[in-house]
């Protein structure tokens, strides 16, 4: 049964679903394509699915959606069972990747084609079908052939094709993957505005870490079929769990070593392949002992010409220089053989060649584990 509805200053506003995925595992043969996961999406959650291509997260996608049985493990929505729901009765609205519109029909004949499938009466279809063509911006386009819309106007066709059937869950399978950069942009704004008005609860695949941040209320970051990390967007770029996420998200600079003291609540790093010594700030997970990874983002790594700073600092040389408008991307190859990407913003002096030294901030640097 399709979910109730409420207005707000004229907005439809749809009833949020609670997803639950407990122990899920889908194998295909010899291969398990998601082991044991388990995942609690919120009411009006927008919670995405990241991770790089083969990781599991549209095949979780495609077993909620009811594509694909799960070899075991369980999904509810409020509590209630759906694995052995045929999938036409699960009230999911799906947006794939190519949009899977029907060019011989116009905008109107696409939106509507869910509650002509429902056999909704016309007065009804025609009042949802207005009401999404104006909640993703389409006005005047609904006599308009698919053929005839741009990129970004098809990808609305197929998110108004989705909500209009007043879905409890929309599900969204890399919808922005096929846009320009400029597009995309523009494209995830307009999803969190939608979202933001409607409530409903949202489950995005992508392996885009940027559209993730953005949108998310939760990200669930996903390798070789194993949730590796669940948070909040500040959670997963501030505190990566571990090397996967924190390379993942874009940390790229690491070094592997031990935490051989504490001092004045900061730990002494030692790495392991050349024994620099760094301080670095204390956390409560680690310990004196632990075999750990150190890393820094490279915007927060400086270069610094102040001769006052001495500690946590690396002397090098620039090998690489990458001015792309908005920062410029260094390389720096230290004396003990490392690289470390530095990123600036604007377009800095620092030439090929040149000596420089860079500053690790004790309170940029974040304390991870292998795994």
């Amino acid at each position: 049964m399709s979910q109730a509805v409420k207005k707000k200053n004229s907005t439809t506003i749809l009833d949020s679903t609670r997803v639950e995925i407990r122990n899920l595992t889908k194998q295909f043969g010899s291969t398990t394509a998601v082991h044991n996961a388990s995942l609690d999406i919120e009411n009006g959650e927008f919670m995405t699915l990241l991770g790089p291509s083969g990781c599991g997260k549209t095949t979780i996608l495609s077993m909620i959606l009811g594509t694909l049985q799960p070899t075991s493990g369980e999904i509810t929505f409020n509590g209630q069972p759906i694995n052995k729901i045929d999938m036409s009765r699960r009230d999911i609205g799906m947006v794939f990747q190519n949009y899977a519109l029907f060019p011989h029909m116009t905008v109107a004949q696409n939106i509507a084609f869910g509650l002509d499938m429902r056999k909704v009466s016309k007065s009804e279809k025609k009042k949802r079908v207005e009401e999404a063509i104006e909640m993703v911006q389409l006005n005047d386009l609904g006599n308009r052939f698919i053929k005839d819309l741009s990129g970004g106007q098809q990808q609305r066709v197929a998110l108004a094709r989705a909500i209009v059937i007043r879905p409890r869950v929309l599900l969204l399978d890399e919808p922005l993957s096929n846009l320009d950069a400029k597009l995309r942009k523009e494209m995830r704004t307009q999803l969190k505005k939608l979202h933001d008005e409607l409530g409903i609860t949202t489950i995005y695949v992508t392996h885009d870490q940027e559209e993730a941040l953005s949108l998310s209320t939760k990200v669930t970051v996903m390798s070789n079929g194993i949730i590796q990390q669940i948070g909040t967007p500040k959670e997963i770029f501030g505190k990566p769990k571990n090397y996967f996420v924190a390379n993942f998200i874009g940390y790229g600079n690491f070094l592997r070593g031990k935490l051989i003291d504490e001092q004045d609540g900061q730990f002494i790093f030692e790495a392991d392949k050349d024994s620099v010594r760094l301080v670095v700030n204390h956390d409560k997970q680690h310990q004196v002992g632990d075999e750990v990874i150190l890393t820094i983002k490279p915007e927060m790594l400086e270069i610094i010409t102040d001769p006052k700073i001495g500690m946590n600092t690396l002397s090098g040389k620039i090998t690489v220089s990458d001015y792309i408008g908005s920062a410029t991307g260094y390389e720096v190859e230290t004396k003990e053989g490392r690289t470390f990407k530095v990123n600036v913003l604007g377009l800095n002096p620092y030439a090929m060649g040149e000596e420089v030294r860079l500053y690790l901030d004790p309170a940029k640097l974040l304390i991870i584990d292998e795994e």
